[in-house]
């Protein structure tokens, strides 16, 4: 991998980063507004969008759980609990977590089931997954001036059977129309792009949000072997 947290952290701290990161918080509050006294855990590099919350809702338990493949040097304080983990285990009990949002992780993770699963252990029955993951027909994957730019992209229909074992998609829309060009006209018009996207080309934009639900009972027969964690695990 050739990106790491202090890549992303400074990505949202460009110009282009900090439209972005509006776009993406917008799209998650939008299904969070009436989330309240909910344990959140983000998973992957998620720390600009937990802040958000934190600061908009101070009934909300978050924490942050950073894959140590991420690891880099940011500089970032955080009024909530920060950690790093191995890519494979959230050290959380099992159905103690109303609602996982994951950003930069399963483009990133090379099995990305275990990591659905490991989702799957710790969200509540009926608890919520949010996914921002890039398309792989976007613009964005095709550029490597952003995060988007690097891992594997997703489809629709590849996201759909990576999840079904374990979770069922309520939800998904694309955005981010406007293109990934750090140019002054795109600075000033890219909200007049994105409208013009949604109307017009829907399946276009460069993101995706999914919305998924927890599965009571998973029903996989063919499910994927979990990365062993026992050397990763203090005894």
């Amino acid at each position: 991998m050739d990106i790491n947290a202090s890549d992303i952290y400074s990505f949202y701290n460009s110009r282009l980063g900090t439209i972005v990161k509006r776009n993406i918080r917008h799209q998650l509050n939008t299904h969070l507004n009436s989330v309240n006294d909910s344990v959140i855990c983000g998973y992957g590099y998620t720390n600009p969008f937990l802040s958000f919350l934190s600061k908009q809702n101070k009934s909300l338990q978050i924490s942050s759980m950073q894959p140590e493949f991420l690891d880099g040097n940011v500089k970032e304080k955080y009024d909530f609990e920060h950690q790093i983990i191995h890519e494979y285990f959230l050290p959380l009990d099992p159905s103690s977590v109303d609602v996982v949002i994951s950003t930069h992780l399963l483009e990133f993770v090379d099995k990305p089931q275990s990591s659905i699963e490991e989702i799957w252990r710790i969200l509540k029955p009926n608890g919520l997954f949010l996914s921002i993951i890039p398309r792989r027909s976007g613009i964005w994957t095709r550029y490597d001036n952003n995060p988007f730019g690097f891992g594997r992209s997703y489809s629709n229909k590849q996201f759909k059977s990576l999840i079904q074992d374990f979770l069922v998609l309520d939800y998904r829309k694309t955005f981010l129309h406007f293109p990934p060009w750090s140019h002054y006209l795109n600075y000033k018009s890219h909200r007049t792009i994105e409208k013009i996207g949604k109307l017009f080309f829907p399946y276009m934009g460069g993101l995706m949000i999914c919305v998924c639900k927890k599965i009571v009972y998973a029903k996989s027969s063919k499910k994927q072997k979990k990365i062993p964690i026992k050397n990763f695990v203090p005894t």
